[in-house]
């Protein structure tokens, strides 16, 4: 009964400090990822590129980011929050470089919705969404 007791209090630290360290890499509010931004993006801003990239949003995108990427697809609603992002804005709250979108899609986020793509697209095809997401966005202020 010890032993039990043992392991199952060590689940919980461990299961609390998991918890304590995702947090901390992904810190509510805006924030960016230095290691993330510094991937270049191997696959040309181009109209095939933004085509791929839209036929691949459209079948595994929009169900929670909408048609027009504005975060208000058919499962939205049904999200907890953090609620899929408006991803027309000129706010990205994981950091807009190419980079640092590739990886949100690929590993997913922590905390919320969104599930990572790695296992169900290839990384050519990760990056045409990308530069599909750039065309939607909105442009910064200057």
């Amino acid at each position: 009964m010890r032993s039990q007791l043992a392991v199952a209090a060590g689940v919980i630290a461990l299961a609390w400090t998991v918890n304590v360290a995702a947090q901390a890499q992904h810190q509510a509010g805006n924030h960016t990822h230095a290691d993330a931004a510094a991937l270049k993006n191997p696959v040309k801003s181009s109209p095939e590129s933004i085509a791929a990239g839209k036929k691949l949003y459209d079948t595994q995108c929009a169900t929670c980011h909408g048609t027009t990427g504005k975060g208000d697809g058919k499962m939205a609603a049904s999200i907890p929050d953090p609620k899929p992002t408006d991803m027309t804005d000129a706010t990205w709250k994981h950091g807009g470089s190419d980079g640092e979108i590739f990886t949100v899609i690929r590993d997913g986020s922590k905390g919320t919705g969104m599930r990572g793509y790695a296992s169900r697209m290839k990384t050519e095809d990760i990056w045409n969404v990308v530069n599909y997401l750039k065309s939607l966005a909105a442009k910064p202020a200057r």
